[in-house]
């Protein structure tokens, strides 16, 4: 999901594939995030990287559950306007390494989907 997320921020277009890997609110928070971009006419550039761990696994609920608990660090991911690839000063300041938080299930065809993805940004890792 994260990489189809990624090329969704890159392209400021929703990446078909995207779909294949979120829904419920991991979807509608990544869309919204890429209408914030398609408004301030930025992308981003870089990568996040990732250290993600599944800290609970429920196999025996119907469907299977996962939380999963990922250490996102973004300090060479950054947000740059789409026509000149000029780099946004960045709002805040401080540390680019935080938490972030998801849910999954599996579905009846065995495919893993994400139901929410938030970063906790008062979470540092």
């Amino acid at each position: 999901m994260t990489t189809a997320e990624a090329r969704t921020y890159a392209t400021a277009k929703l990446d078909p594939e995207l779909e294949k890997y979120a829904t419920h609110k991991a979807l509608s928070d990544i869309s919204a995030t890429l209408f914030y971009h398609q408004q301030q006419k930025t992308v981003m550039r870089g990568t996040v990287k990732r250290d993600p761990e599944v800290v609970k696994l429920d196999l025996d609920a119907d469907p299977a559950k996962a939380t999963i608990k990922d250490c996102a660090d973004s300090s060479e991911y950054d947000e740059v306007d789409a026509e000149t690839g000029k780099v946004i000063k960045k709002k805040t300041s401080g540390d680019r390494r935080h938490v972030m938080k998801a849910q999954a299930f599996r579905n009846e065809a065995g495919a893993w989907r994400f139901t929410s993805h938030t970063i906790e940004r008062d979470e540092k890792c």
